[in-house]
């Protein structure tokens, strides 16, 4: 019986044990099958179409080679748009995962998955916040990891360059088992030390990339990146080793020529005979047919190269070859004409530099390199020119009044059959142009361009400055370059200067170019009423009738003026501004505008040091207009007291001066003064910034900056505004001797981090410590703690504190109490408040103590 019982106990114990095998062996398969199912069927399409859109990004890819490239092709903004569609599609897919198979392993990646869509969908705030979470929330090393490195990535294409290098601290010293991590990590590290021109770094984490690569095109674009690198750094050798191992990688044909022209800038700035090997090596590639599209670069190193060699005859001659070729490439034309501008302003060759600064303008992208300068020589050389072609239009047209009507008619009408032979031969050259432009379709021309009625900001479209300078003319008539502009009648304001109520001119006739209308001139009109309609164009201009002539002159006499002007205040060219104020006076000795000729040839007298032609001029204004502003100024004469804008124009003079002799404290006191008892006059723009440029001088940066600040607001929309304007984008540059001084900012006005640094070997418990403190002790704070390597100690930060004040109350709170974080092992502390802006620097460059010891007495209270 007992026998019987202990059978069937061993009986049922079997049986339970193999149910409960057989369940747990269903379990599995199920678990596995579920899994497989998840992988290869939902997230494997997600995979895939996210695969499909990263080829299209890479295939979409344009490169500036003007400057290094970005390692990935991430396509642009404009791109990611194009693939929305099957973006999302891989998003759903992947959402499937989560909301479907929720047990699954592949759950972590589905997530990992979906912060790449917006990765690559330029949606970066929800990829970061989307790789966060992976990386907090699920504890597979593999996806911690790699959340993190596209947590990198992330922060680099948003600019937050400190953000992605703690991000790579952390990530640089950890293993895991994934070989291709550490490649990939440090071509994100690489690109991310390029961006921000820590060149000999990004070097070292490049190369450091390249062994274990296997993706072709990443592997040429980083060998591409490498050889300009070398190439930026003169390390000409290597540099042409990176641009050898293109072409070995069958790179498409763009990244083909770049690196053979690459190699032929290297070559060129080697020793020996690199320009002439360099010669011929350009030559050939353009004895090449694929490279018909790339002519304009070929041609422009090659003048380049001339150049450098002191060919100038043959730079010029390919330069203009490079404008004639350049067709589509914005950057290259805007390169070539850009050279050729400065090239004849340089050489003093203005009309020539005018041409190539108007093509410039036509072409440079707005976020173009020193884009404000350019466009303020081109404003200056355009006035120039415009008074050089008054000049001659009018000296024509007066040279044509004088001639006999049998004669002027004869001229007339030989012109005439030249214009229509001209127009003729034109359209031919047209038709032929486009003739050869549709075969090759390549046109284009070496000319600079003169006019272009399209563009997007108002002074590149010639038809609405056009339309401006009529409507401008129709209300205010023409106006000389120079102050007070808007005075309705000239002659008032320059008897304001010249101290008189009359008008000194070539004859007793007292009219004035602003209002003479030549429909309203009886003499010019009946000289015009026997000229057929058809030719009547060809005479209207010119000045027949005594009073028009008059107007002509005056139009010669304000155009020598203003060029004279140029010459001395814009292009620093006293010989020529002398020569132009000269012959004014020669041909017009009784030009009203006589007394200001002389001032400024007094003031070029002084800058030639020819003190006693100077004294001699002085004495002529003193001779002949006792009353005027100009002998006040060089006399130091004293003011009628009735004459308020004189006095004005006095003192401004008498700043300008003292500007120019740096007595600085000097202006500040006329300065007071005109507020005191001229306020509201005419000039105050110019006024308020010659007082800016010695409260620059006087108190420093700062100030120069808060003045300049005030009226960029103030006179917003002129001249004097745009001025305070680009000055103020030139002072905001970073200054390296400055930053190299002072490793720190003393602007507390930004949000707060706080600091704690230490030696541990447990971050992680760290980490967990203070946010425990922080829930305990601030917990109405939203702070968050990460963490990072530095140097040989980890760096904690927690983030961010709105104020100082919060800041600092956090911190006594800490150094009363920090038995906390000695419990959770950490060791040596230190610990500081830190504005957002200074921890990205304190990252960089490591410098603790310093930090410390340079905020103590702010912080430390």
């Amino acid at each position: 019986m007992k026998g019987i019982k202990y059978t069937l106990v061993i009986v049922l114990v079997s049986m339970f044990l193999d149910s409960d095998a057989q369940t747990q062996k269903e379990s599995w398969i199920k678990k596995s099958w579920n899994n497989m199912v998840t992988h290869y069927n939902i997230y494997f399409n997600a995979e895939q179409k996210l695969e499909a859109c990263r080829s299209r990004l890479a295939d979409k890819q344009k490169d500036d080679f003007n400057s290094i490239i970005n390692i990935f092709p991430y396509g642009s903004e404009k791109d990611a748009k194009g693939i929305k569609e099957p973006l999302d599609a891989a998003m759903k897919k992947a959402s499937k995962v989560i909301q479907n198979k929720p047990n699954s392993k592949w759950v972590d990646d589905a997530y990992f998955l979906i912060g790449q869509t917006q990765f690559f969908g330029m949606d970066y705030y929800s990829s970061i916040e989307t790789f966060q979470f992976v990386n907090n929330s699920f504890k597979d090393e593999k996806a911690k990891a790699l959340s993190q490195l596209w947590l990198m990535k992330s922060y680099i294409q948003q600019k937050k360059y400190d953000d992605a290098e703690a991000i790579f601290g952390s990530l640089k010293n950890i293993s895991i088992n994934y070989p291709a991590f550490k490649t990939q990590l440090y071509l994100a590290a690489g690109d991310l030390m390029v961006k921000q021109n820590k060149l000999p770094e990004a070097i070292v984490l490049l190369n450091a990339g390249l062994p274990k690569l296997k993706d072709k095109i990443l592997k040429y674009r980083t060998h591409f990146v490498l050889g300009q690198i070398y190439q930026e750094l003169n390390q000409y050798e290597k540099a042409n080793t990176n641009f050898v191992k293109v072409l070995k990688l069958n790179a498409p044909y763009q990244y083909v020529f770049q690196a053979n022209l690459g190699m032929a800038k290297s070559t060129a700035n080697s020793n020996g005979q690199g320009a002439q090997k360099t010669r011929k090596y350009l030559k050939r590639m353009l004895e090449d047919d694929k490279n018909t599209d790339y002519f304009d670069q070929i041609y422009y190193e090659l003048a380049k190269l001339e150049f450098k060699l002191d060919n100038t005859s043959d730079g010029l001659m390919y330069m203009k070859k490079s404008a004639k070729n350049s067709t589509n490439n914005q950057i290259q034309k805007t390169k070539t004409y850009l050279f050729l501008a400065d090239y004849y302003f340089n050489n003093r060759q203005y009309p020539a530099a005018q041409a190539y600064y108007d093509s410039t303008i036509a072409e440079i992208p707005k976020d173009y390199l020193e884009v404000e300068g350019i466009k303020a020589k081109h404003a200056v050389l355009s006035q120039l020119i415009e008074n050089i072609e008054i000049i001659k239009e009018q000296d024509s047209l007066l040279a044509l009044s004088y001639l006999d009507r049998e004669v002027l008619d004869k001229k007339i009408n030989r012109m005439v059959e030249e214009l229509k032979e001209k127009e003729l031969l034109a359209a031919e050259e047209e038709a032929l142009r486009q003739d050869q432009a549709m075969l090759n379709n390549n046109s284009g021309g070496s000319l600079p361009i003169q006019n272009n009625a399209g563009g997007s900001w108002y002074f590149y479209n010639t038809s609405s400055v056009a339309r401006g300078t009529n409507e401008f003319n129709r209300l205010w008539g023409r106006r000389p370059y120079g102050d007070f502009w808007r005075y309705l009648n000239k002659s008032s304001m320059s008897n304001v200067l010249n101290g008189s109520n009359e008008m000194l001119t070539d004859s007793d006739n007292d009219t004035d170019i602003d209002t003479y209308n030549s429909s309203q001139d009886e003499e010019q009109s009946e000289a015009l009423k026997d000229i057929p309609s058809d030719l009547k164009k060809y005479y209207e201009n010119i000045p027949f009738s005594a009073t028009a002539q008059i107007v002509s002159k005056k139009k010669i006499q304000t155009a020598y003026l203003d060029i004279g002007k140029v010459y001395f205040e814009d292009l620093k060219e006293n010989q020529k501004a002398k020569n132009n104020f000269s012959s004014l006076i020669e041909k017009y000795p009784k030009t009203e505008y006589k007394p200001e000729v002389l001032f400024y040839l007094t003031k070029i007298a002084l800058n030639f040091g020819d003190t006693l032609k100077a004294n001699q001029l002085s004495k002529q204004i003193s001779d002949e207009f006792p009353e005027t502003v100009y002998n006040q100024v060089l006399n130091n004469k004293e003011i009628p007291e009735d004459n308020s804008e004189t006095e004005v124009l006095m003192i401004y003079q008498d700043m300008y001066f003292a500007l120019q002799n740096e007595n600085y404290n000097k202006i500040i006191q006329l300065k007071n003064s005109i507020d005191k008892n001229h306020a509201g006059n005419s000039i105050q723009d110019k006024i308020d910034y010659l007082f800016a440029q010695a409260v620059g001088k006087t108190k420093g940066k700062d100030a120069y900056i808060s003045e300049l600040e005030s009226m960029k607001e103030t006179y917003q929309g002129s001249s004097i505004g745009e001025l305070s304007s680009y000055t103020l984008r030139l002072l905001q540059k970073p200054d390296e001797k400055s930053n190299a001084l002072k490793l720190f900012d003393d602007d507390l006005d930004d949000v707060f981090y706080y600091i704690i640094t230490g030696k541990t070997s447990a971050e992680k418990q760290v980490e967990i410590k203070i946010n425990e403190h922080n829930k305990n002790a601030v917990g109405n704070l939203p702070l968050r703690v990460s963490s990072l390597i530095f140097g040989n100690r980890s760096l904690f930060y927690i983030k961010q504190f709105s104020t100082k004040s919060i800041a600092l109350k956090y911190h006594k709170e800490i150094i009363s109490d920090n038995q906390f974080l000695l419990d959770a092992g950490l060791s040596n502390i230190k610990c500081y408040p830190i504005t957002e802006k200074n921890f990205r620097k304190l990252i960089s460059n490591k410098k603790e103590d310093e930090y410390i010891d340079q905020f103590k007495s702010i912080f430390i209270q």
